[in-house]
């Protein structure tokens, strides 16, 4: 009856490590009460509550088992979908991402299709976790070591995957950094414009969460470093309308915590450098009501 089992299991690890890795754009990953083990609908994958308990057990010890055995084809195969499996039935668990990287590094370096599937997984794997740091510490490894064809589809696909998992849990931190390292270590002007103008809809869509303001300022201080060095008023420009924005969405939304906090970042940045804001700025902000004027007042800048 063991043995049974086990060939089911070896069945299902199969089946599920194919649809990891064939279907295109995963929406979702889900864990349900179901008597179906797998059940794909619509690019939504579900997993029932028995099959993910069971499966991870079984996969898990199937590894550590063949990870010891000599290599072969079968062995190799068994572990490529073994491991598949378990990085996102389990993606906290770094010794199955580096087996992933030692996959990698057995392949040639201009196989794009390596590097999109790893990809893949990567973002699949936070389908189902979405506040976890080893899937992008293993997207920072494959683009570093891939990077000769990384591709700007590549690197929007990366903004999107960040895009979803700070979507799916708030105040993904894991998500924010590494959009940021995305965007310093591929930058490029066009690919920042874009980014500012979509951190601006993004910040005014989740107006509560201070992690994409601290992200907009992060970008306004990469755009800021690559302007003219002798150009001190374009970025005195930048900040100022920045303050200015902000002001406008404090006076709309004036018990949002977040805002103060991002006002109050902007305004200590431009009293450091010296960078004076227009002269209606600070009349604005303290014409709102008094119980929100004195929250203002009490903040040191």
């Amino acid at each position: 009856m063991a043995n049974d089992d086990n060939v089911d299991h070896l069945r299902t690890v199969e089946r599920l490590s194919n649809i990891l890795k064939i279907t295109p754009n995963l929406k979702s990953i889900s864990i349900i009460q179901h008597d179906e083990p797998l059940i794909l609908e619509e690019q939504h994958l579900a997993l029932s509550k028995k099959t993910f308990k069971e499966l991870g057990l079984f996969s898990r010890q199937t590894f550590l088992k063949f990870i010891k055995k000599e290599s072969s084809p079968s062995r190799d195969s068994t572990l490529d979908e073994l491991s598949t499996v378990l990085i996102v039935l389990n993606p906290d668990d770094n010794k199955y991402w580096n087996y992933r990287k030692r996959l990698c590094q057995k392949c040639s370096k201009n196989q794009t299709d390596k590097l999109f599937l790893e990809l893949k997984l990567s973002s699949c794997s936070l389908k189902l976790k979405p506040k976890c740091s080893e899937p992008f510490i293993h997207a920072r490894w494959l683009l570093t070591n891939y990077r000769e064809i990384v591709s700007e589809q590549t690197i929007f696909s990366q903004l999107k995957m960040c895009e979803d998992s700070a979507e799916h849990y708030k105040h993904n931190y894991y998500s924010w950094i590494h959009r940021l390292w995305v965007i310093k270590t591929f930058f490029s002007t066009k690919l920042l414009e874009k980014e500012l103008e979509w951190s601006k809809g993004w910040m005014e869509s989740h107006i509560s969460q201070f992690c994409g303001m601290n992200y907009r300022f992060n970008l306004l201080l990469i755009s800021s470093a690559h302007q003219n060095p002798d150009s001190d008023v374009q970025k005195c420009k930048t900040f100022v309308n920045e303050v200015s924005y902000v002001v406008d969405l404090v006076l709309f939304y004036p018990e949002t915590e977040s805002l103060w906090c991002y006002l109050g970042l902007l305004l200590s940045y431009c009293s450091t450098n010296q960078i004076e804001c227009r002269d209606n700025t600070l009349f604005r902000v303290r014409s709102i009501d008094n119980r929100f004027a004195k929250r203002f007042k009490e903040r040191k800048f």
